[in-house]
């Protein structure tokens, strides 16, 4: 499969890399291409690699009082990571599986470091990513502590409509921190 430098560029939407940079990015590319419901993040497992999702969907989710939670969906166009257990080097609590087929291009950790320590344009790319992710885990954050069912569901509906048909209503329900039966209830609103 050929990754394109357009594609690369395309991971962050900001200043495009040179080519150079592009391509020794595109040098380390690791290719997944995950079946439905196959994982690509395990419990315990150190996360090894940071990924964008070119086709397909992934959820991230992780137990608690023997529930499984959502966290997270990454679609067409995601950057995706468990922050945590990559910059920590730890195992991880949270999960990571495919709801439908799905593509993947990863970032492997040991090649992707040595590169960041190589060139800072790197390094200033990978920062404006993680920017990204953590501004949205924020955002997320606030969503649950300040705002009630409805004003969620209806934020996420404006902020990913494609995924709505895509998801199961368990899953989403999940995400926003409600039950199945509240979600019926917010929808039929």
């Amino acid at each position: 499969m050929k990754i394109t430098i357009e594609e690369i560029n395309n991971l962050i939407g900001e200043t495009p890399l040179n080519e150079h940079v592009a391509r020794e990015l595109i040098s380390i590319i690791k290719v997944f291409k995950l079946k439905k419901y196959q994982a690509f993040l395990k419990k315990d497992e150190v996360c090894n690699h940071w990924g964008y999702v070119v086709n397909g969907l992934l959820r991230t989710c992780y137990y608690k009082d023997k529930k499984e939670i959502t966290e997270n969906f990454s679609s067409e166009g995601t950057v995706f990571m468990n922050v945590e257990s990559y910059v920590n080097r730890t195992p991880s609590r949270l999960m990571m599986e495919a709801l439908e087929p799905t593509l993947i291009y990863a970032f492997p950790y040991d090649d992707f470091e040595e590169l960041c320590h190589e060139n800072h344009e790197i390094e200033h790319w990978f920062r404006k990513i993680l920017e990204k992710l953590l501004t949205g885990s924020q955002k997320r954050l606030d969503a649950l502590q300040f705002e009630n069912a409805r004003k969620r569901y209806e934020n996420f509906t404006r902020e990913f409509p494609q995924l709505i048909l895509r998801i199961p209503a368990i899953y989403i329900a999940s995400y926003l921190g409600i039950t199945q039966e509240t979600l019926c209830r917010v929808r039929a609103r």
